[in-house]
């Protein structure tokens, strides 16, 4: 009997794990065919936007489907991909399609939080939106403006943007225009701790998509962020139903940045809920998301979770990890990684009984904590800015007015010959100006030169101390005249300029043995020393000045 049970434990052993070798190799086969047929894909695109016999709009059709494939998945090679569609848009002369390259290349580089280069690619998308004359358009990039503003805490200029964007939506009965805007709106109130008032805006929002049976990254996004606010007042088990329902929607369109942002939230909603190892597998999973995304501050925010997740059970370990973090830091992180950072040292130090260490990360933490509870304070303010009605009013004005002006000037353009050329001889008359005043230039430094010279040949009547060769300043003379000493630095300078006025800041650094900004931080002094005017030639004025006042 002890053998026939012992049989039928081995055998149901034997059965579970040729199970789990099956699902193993199921799995592994289901991803290769996945990655085959995506790679094939995106090799079928390419093949169509590079035929360049196939019609237009079919090449741009090609690169559009890439786009919505990649842009999260792969994101530096879809901005290659999205150079490629501007160049070809711009020699069709397809002004809509430029507009469409611009505004997708500033959403990724808004994603990657390069916000200056976003910034600029979407105002040359605004001018494109404004020449087609399309209110739906315009809207789109006023809103992604109002992103950018978002992302650098200006939230009085991101509501007013998102208003604006907002208003035309509803104008030209765009409900997905109107959702979007009511999701950024709501996350202005959720970012300023409004989450009631984030609550409802997202549940407007979701509300237009669910009435039109949609389910896009749109409503995953606003899932995302009632997760959040689920998160943020400890209902841990809503928030963690919330963001799962949210991956359903991402996964299967490849949405790494907002699947990078699920998996972050899960790893610290199980961790809340005391579930190490679910939190330790979205952990990992973030990890390799966003290094395969390469977006530094998610990397970093990534191995700083894997460190509070360690801390539970290896503070060895922990303490590793959150040091490795430490030293990768860059300087413009912002103060909430900083400070969780010194928090969860400090707390490893004091573990270990690193007294002076846990010391000094206690204080560190002490003052991003402050810093950041400051800035939460004055988000009351900000409360009240973004609902000033008056201002969103005179904002939008204003924002009209803009719009009419750059219509006018780009009608201006189009006009007549006589216009044209008008301008043209405008520009004449401002080159003659130009070449006047570089004339007048040349003339005052040579006068300069001249009187410098001068005054080094002048001896006698200026008493100035000399050799036979060669002129020198009198070093004494000079610091009793500008009431203060003259450092060797600025010495060396003064006396290599007595030999070539016209010298560069560069080839100063070079003479004297020091760096081009220890020269510039040099002169820069001396022009207050010796009370030098704004004047095209300072270094020749500081010259002059110097022999001047050693001949007192």
């Amino acid at each position: 009997m002890f053998f026939s049970i012992l049989l039928s434990n081995n055998l149901i052993t034997k059965i579970k794990k040729l199970t789990l070798k099956l699902r193993l190799y199921f799995f592994l086969f289901i991803c290769y065919t996945s990655i085959s047929y995506s790679q094939n894909k995106i090799d079928s695109l390419q093949s169509i936007w590079e035929n360049d016999k196939e019609i237009d709009s079919v090449r741009f059709n090609a690169i559009r489907d890439y786009y919505n494939i990649n842009n999260h998945s792969q994101p530096d090679s879809t901005l290659v991909v999205l150079d490629y569609y501007y160049k070809l848009a711009k020699e069709k002369n397809a002004t809509r399609d430029m507009y469409r390259a611009l505004n997708k290349k500033g959403n990724i580089y808004r994603l990657k939080r390069d916000f200056d280069k976003a910034l600029d690619l979407y105002n040359g998308a605004s001018d494109l939106a404004i020449e087609l004359n399309n209110p739906v358009l315009q809207a789109i990039i006023i809103g992604n403006i109002g992103n950018i503003f978002l992302k650098k805490q200006n939230y009085k200029e991101a509501t007013l943007y998102y208003t604006k964007a907002l208003k035309i939506f509803q104008e030209q009965k765009d409900y997905d225009g109107e959702g979007r805007m009511l999701t950024s709106l709501a996350g202005i109130y959720l970012t300023i701790g409004s989450y009631d008032l984030a609550l409802d805006y997202y549940n407007k929002s979701l509300l237009i998509y669910n009435k039109r049976g949609i389910k896009n990254t749109s409503t995953a996004v606003n899932l995302m962020n009632i997760g959040w606010i689920n998160y943020e007042k400890e209902q841990y088990d809503k928030a963690l139903v919330v963001f799962n329902d949210a991956l359903t929607i991402l996964e299967p369109e490849n949405k790494n940045f907002f699947i990078a942002g699920c998996y972050s939230s899960l790893a610290k909603i199980h961790h809340k809920l005391g579930d190490l190892n679910q939190a330790n597998v979205f952990a990992e999973k973030n990890l390799k998301m966003a290094t395969k995304l390469n977006v530094e501050r998610n990397i970093i925010e990534a191995l700083l979770i894997k460190a509070q997740l360690a801390f539970e059970t290896n503070v060895e370990d922990a303490t590793k990890k959150a040091e490795a973090v430490l030293r990768r830091l860059p300087t413009g992180i912002d103060k909430e990684i900083k400070k969780e950072v010194y928090q969860l040292l400090y707390k490893c130090y004091k573990n270990e009984n690193k007294l002076e260490l846990s010391l000094k990360m206690h204080e560190l933490y002490t003052v991003y904590n402050d810093s950041i509870q400051q800035e939460r304070n004055s988000f009351a303010i900000a409360r009240e800015a973004v609902k000033n009605d008056f201002e969103v009013k005179i904002y939008e004005t204003e924002l009209e007015n803009d719009k009419k002006q750059k219509a006018l000037k780009h009608n201006q353009q189009k006009r007549t010959l006589g216009i044209i050329t008008a301008a043209a001889l405008l520009i004449i008359c401002i080159v003659l100006y130009f070449r006047s005043n570089i004339k007048k230039n040349r003339k005052k430094r040579e006068a300069l030169l001249e009187e410098i010279e001068q005054l080094k040949s002048n001896t006698a009547t200026n008493n100035l101390i000399v050799d036979s060769d060669k002129f020198k300043l009198i070093r004494s003379e000079i610091e009793a005249s500008i009431n203060r000493k003259l450092n060797e630095t600025d010495w060396k300078v003064l006396n290599i300029l007595l030999d070539q006025p016209e010298i560069t800041n560069k080839e100063i650094a070079a003479k004297a043995y020091l760096s081009v900004d220890g020269i510039g931080s040099s002169l820069r002094r001396m022009y207050t020393y010796f009370d030098i005017k704004e004047t095209k030639y300072k270094k020749i004025s500081l010259l002059t000045e110097a022999i001047k006042r050693s001949n007192n």
